[in-house]
């Protein structure tokens, strides 16, 4: 993929006259940059979002990245699960620009970011974390992969439409004593994408600050990520008899996720959704956004 295209370029890759393109960029609805020249140059940067925004499919634009017939027929139809392969060896390489690309290849072949999390990002890491289990992997390079995603994952952000303000906050966050935050960090992507403030605590939140922070911002959603739960008895003493109160108090509706949540914990938290997988926020947030034009109207 290209660092940037010409008007004619794009014109190309989108299907349309060159003279549209240029209109677009006139008016604001992709960003360009001018040479010395005069003439408009478009960042794959700007490229991406324009295409993300508009959800469309273009895997013709990162084709050429790759040599393989295979990869090229699945990413033109729309399967970015082929890339997963390419995006582990990078991972444990800790190559954090070859992540990019990757992401990049799979927005413009699958522009439904939750798909592209889900289908590409997410075996990935069940993979090295099942390669870790079995000894094939150790603390280091497992630590390396996980990074390195994370890493793409925030640069990757810049990248992605954001839609006007819509109103609404969320606080994002892993329960206490929690390390992994690629889950929650993907969950922030979205909603920031669909123009909530999102407020990201990231990993190791002790549970008497995620209250009182709660208790502070009084948002609409929070967001609660739980991976590894050692202590089962505590993690439920600490939801349901702080956690979950200071939300109800401040009117946020509390979603609870994780590996089987709803099996190990059903019936036992008393959060407003437990979830195990992160296309359940695509269902909240439209629930909530919906409530939100209601009560504005």
């Amino acid at each position: 993929m290209k660092n940037s295209y010409s008007s004619r370029e794009l014109a190309e890759i989108l299907s349309v006259n060159e003279s549209t393109v240029k209109r677009w960029a006139d008016s604001g609805f992709i960003e360009c940059v001018r040479t010395k020249g005069g003439h408009r140059k478009f960042p794959v940067r700007s490229v991406l979002r324009f295409i993300h925004e508009n959800q469309m499919n273009l895997p013709g634009l990162s084709l050429a990245e790759f040599d393989r017939k295979d990869v090229q027929a699945h990413l033109s139809a729309g399967f970015v699960d082929v890339l997963i392969p390419s995006l582990k060896t990078a991972a444990l390489e800790g190559d954090t620009a070859e992540i990019q690309k990757l992401l990049r290849a799979g927005l413009v072949s699958q522009p439904d970011i939750i798909l592209l999390y889900t289908q590409l990002v997410f075996p990935v890491l069940t993979e090295i974390g099942i390669d870790w289990e079995m000894g094939k992997l150790g603390v280091d390079g497992e630590h390396l992969a996980t990074q390195a995603i994370k890493s793409a994952l925030i640069s990757f952000q810049l990248e992605i439409h954001t839609k006007e303000a819509n109103g609404l906050t969320a606080v994002v966050t892993c329960f206490d004593s929690e390390i992994h935050d690629i889950a929650i960090t993907c969950i922030a992507s979205f909603l920031t994408s669909e123009g909530w403030k999102v407020y990201h605590l990231g990993r190791d939140i002790p549970t008497d600050d995620l209250v009182l922070f709660v208790r502070a911002k009084k948002p609409d959603l929070l967001a609660i990520s739980a991976d590894i739960v050692e202590d089962e008895e505590a993690f439920i003493a600490g939801i349901n008899n702080k956690v979950l109160p200071a939300a109800k108090k401040a009117g946020a509706f509390t979603i609870i996720g994780g590996p089987r949540m709803k099996s190990r914990f059903g019936g036992r938290l008393k959060g407003d959704l437990l979830s195990d997988d992160i296309s359940d926020i695509r269902s909240v947030h439209e629930k909530m956004l919906s409530r939100k034009r209601v009560a504005v109207k």
